[in-house]
């Protein structure tokens, strides 16, 4: 997937109407960042992702705990079907058990799979320690990750996005393509309905800032994540998830 990125477009400076506090420091993050950068990234080419659609037939239903699904086009041997598979639903702390699973029975099918894949990520969020460990199994196996596409699924289009908690599995893919503004939100985390005490707090505060400096993110994500009630969602737009280092590469 070394070729998926097309120039970032221009986008106007932060609107001077942000008015929370998870805003604000995102836009103090914003400033700070550009005023550090040395240029552009390169032009690359990008591969056509308009007719990808997942094969509903070869998963577990939708609705509930994320699934794995492969594009319709990867059995009939299309040759400009691309390495990219989708993973949709809420990550439970069996997630990463269930992806080693498909990876399986994907290379078993395919007789092997060679070159870089992807997953696509369309997640609400779920169980922040299964998406640490998640992001931590992209990152080692070289699965790269893309948020923002659009793909028909039911009859109906959307939007992948990933929020909350797939964020931090987002960051563990070792390119990280953002295709559309507001494709990745944050927000304080939470374990359900289960009430953390301030030890726990802690430990899983550390936990996810060595998690994001290992990916290379910036932890002022954290910082953002944490000024963003539960209940609430501080969008990210393509240029604020490349300043942070959540995506390496935007449409």
């Amino acid at each position: 997937m070394e070729n998926l990125c097309a120039p970032m477009a221009p986008r106007p400076a932060v609107e001077p109407a942000l008015v929370t506090r998870a805003q604000r420091a995102l836009c103090i993050i914003l400033i700070a960042t550009t005023l550090a950068a040395c240029g552009p990234p390169p032009a690359r080419s990008a591969p056509d992702l308009s007719l990808l659609t997942p094969d509903l037939t070869a998963g577990p239903p939708l609705g509930g705990a994320m699934g794995f699904y492969v594009p319709t086009c990867l059995f009939r041997r299309d040759p400009s079907c691309v390495h990219l598979i989708f993973a949709i639903g809420e990550i439970t702390p069996d997630t990463s058990i269930q992806f080693a699973a498909f990876t399986d029975t994907l290379e078993n099918a395919l007789g092997g799979y060679t070159g870089r894949w992807g997953v696509i990520l369309d997640s609400p969020g779920g169980d922040v320690a299964s998406a640490l460990k998640l992001g931590s199994t992209f990152r080692t196996a070289g699965w790269d990750t893309v948020v923002g596409l659009d793909y028909p699924i039911a009859g109906q289009w959307r939007t992948a996005r990933c929020t909350s908690a797939c964020v931090y599995t987002f960051a563990g893919g070792p390119v990280r393509l953002i295709l559309k503004d507001n494709a990745l939100a944050v927000h304080q985390f939470t374990e359900g309905t289960r009430l953390l005490n301030v030890a726990q707090v802690q430990y899983l505060t550390a936990q996810i800032a060595v998690y994001l400096t290992t990916m290379g993110v910036s932890p002022d994500l954290q910082t953002v994540a944490g000024l963003t009630l539960p209940n609430e969602l501080t969008p990210l737009t393509i240029r604020d998830a490349l300043a942070l280092g959540v995506a390496t590469r935007g449409a």
